[in-house]
């Protein structure tokens, strides 16, 4: 098949089919897939508000990729729809997070293939058949979902790519083509892809019944594999170690390269993004396969590496474009990470998992090794050496009794007296793929320790803000139903903008003066423009 094109469409994050929250934020995952299409093919990529927008420039395409988690199913739903009411003839494929719910979405949706897990073997497949024969045979392609009249086919589990492959494919890099006014978002860049934690929850339930064996506790890596009966590795609410397995990590080169195109078309804000950053080149310390997520401690000489490298960038050395990094898990952290990422990353956010206050729980229900110490160390650490932690906590959680609750109550001001920037509170959701699939969240018996528990954090998270009064921030701005927004240049809360006047500020970076706060607002006033596009 000649002049093969291939549309990608990004609805990550889109919920409904709008965006409540990280606007600025572009997912690593759609732009690997458009690397791949880019191979043999020409990719035009959409987010999904323009692709609802120029649904005409679609629908001539050969192949529609689109990619969604769980939660968005009813924004694929509604591209879907918008696509085939314009009569579009070629083929539909949906990947991502949501894949693991292939019957719901074949049999519900317009939707021809759906790709099991990562996506880089069944593409590269389903592509070089294409371009040598013109068509392919969904029998023959790994890890592929199909509907058969009323049922729904597959043709074997999801696969994990081998770090050889995942290194050699260029994520699609021209993000000014797709993206106006790139230099807003932050564009996630994978470093790192799986996780480490093969611990599983000790539980019963109607679908597992943990026999504690403790093998996903061995001091053997390779033990912590397989469950004789079949609990999901990983922390009980995630589905990262099932779906991606353990660790690969991507060469400097590689990433390097990807930066620097992302710099060339536009981009000024780099997420190194990967379920924990200090996995990066850990699994190059143990012999066999990483599956421990405390030990052995980071690759402390490959992450200055990395970050070394990236800071040699000009456009990051004059500090033109800010390099951040997000997730880490805490009991990785010592002075010396601390040291590394200070240097490199000083004034940025980073994020550590908590989850409850509860030890016992954490190891034990939730299959997470990580303490309430290791989150305050963790913390004290970071803020040394000038950067900024967020803590997550959950409610809702399976299994969480009032005890629980009472010691997340108490972590919240221990996590205070280390000076944690903000805790951000999240309600649990049933994920396919995980040890609590399908089991419903337990709230009622604990709605007074809950509200007490999101009013102490509404409450510390105020006194954190109040900081900001008179502080001066450096954002980017954007324009948006008649009201301007700041995303601050090194990621914090969004600021909204006081301007009155009639300049189109889009895409310029400014200083705002913080003039007020409140539980779901920052209030800045503009005090002047640094930079415009064309400046």
């Amino acid at each position: 098949m000649n002049n093969l094109k291939t549309v990608v469409i990004d609805t990550l994050a889109r919920a409904s089919g709008e965006r409540y929250s990280t606007f600025d934020v572009v997912g690593a995952g759609p732009r690997i897939i458009a690397g791949i299409a880019e191979l043999y093919s020409d990719v035009y990529f959409y987010p999904f508000e323009k692709a609802l927008v120029e649904i005409n420039s679609i629908i001539d395409a050969d192949l529609v990729l689109i990619s969604a988690m769980s939660s968005d199913y009813n924004a694929l739903g509604k591209i879907l729809g918008k696509i085939r009411s314009h009569n579009y003839k070629g083929r539909v494929i949906v990947g991502g997070p949501i894949s693991f719910e292939y019957e719901k979405v074949l049999l519900n949706l317009p939707v021809d293939y759906v790709v099991i897990g990562e996506g880089e073997i069944p593409l590269l497949n389903i592509f070089s058949k294409l371009k040598e024969k013109g068509e392919f045979n969904p029998t023959e392609i790994p890890a592929l979902a199909y509907r058969v009249g009323s049922s729904v086919k597959t043709t074997g589990r999801h696969l994990h790519t081998p770090i050889e492959i995942l290194d050699s494919i260029k994520p699609w890099t021209r993000v000014d083509e797709a993206f106006n006014h790139p230099q807003i978002y932050r564009f996630y860049v994978e470093v790192v892809r799986g996780c480490s934690n093969f611990q599983r929850p000790l539980i019963t339930t109607e679908k597992y019944n943990c026999i504690n064996c403790l093998n996903c506790r061995s001091p053997i890596l390779e033990n912590r594999l397989v469950c004789p009966v079949g609990i999901p590795p990983g922390c009980g609410f995630c589905s990262v170690p099932y779906m991606f397995g353990p660790p690969r990590s991507r060469s400097i080169k590689s990433i390097k390269r990807e930066v620097e195109e992302l710099i060339q078309h536009g981009a000024r804000r780099i997420v190194l993004s990967g379920p924990d950053f200090l996995d990066y080149m850990r699994e190059k310390l143990v012999s066999n396969v990483l599956t421990n997520p405390c030990y052995p401690p980071a690759n402390k000489e490959a992450i200055e590496g990395l970050l070394n490298e990236l800071s040699s960038i000009p456009e990051v050395e004059s500090g033109r474009v800010v390099v951040m990094i997000e997730n880490i898990k805490a009991c990785l952290v010592d002075e010396e990470v601390g040291r590394i990422l200070g240097k490199y990353l000083k004034g940025t956010t980073i994020h550590i998992g908590l989850e409850t206050g509860s030890d016992e729980f954490n190891e034990k229900i939730l299959g997470k090794p990580i303490l309430l110490k290791h989150v305050v160390e963790a913390c004290r650490i970071l803020r040394a050496y000038g950067l900024r932690p967020y803590v997550y906590l959950m409610y809702g959680l399976p299994f969480a009794s009032e005890d629980v609750y009472r010691d997340t109550l108490r972590a919240i001001s221990v996590l205070g007296s280390v000076g944690v920037e903000k805790i951000t509170l999240y309600k649990f959701t049933s994920l396919p793929a995980t040890a609590f699939e399908g089991l419903k969240t337990e709230i009622d018996s604990y709605l007074e320790l809950i509200k007490s528990i999101k009013n102490t954090i509404d409450k510390y998270n105020m006194a954190m803000k109040r900081k900001l009064l008179g502080e001066k921030l450096e954002v980017w701005l954007v324009k948006s139903k008649k009201k301007i927004y700041g995303y601050p240049v090194k990621h914090g809360p969004v600021v909204f903008v006081e301007y009155h006047g009639r300049r189109n500020l889009t895409g310029c970076r400014g200083l705002v003066k913080i003039v007020d706060i409140g539980p779901r607002f920052v209030k800045g006033v503009l005090v002047s423009i640094l930079e415009c596009p064309g400046n």
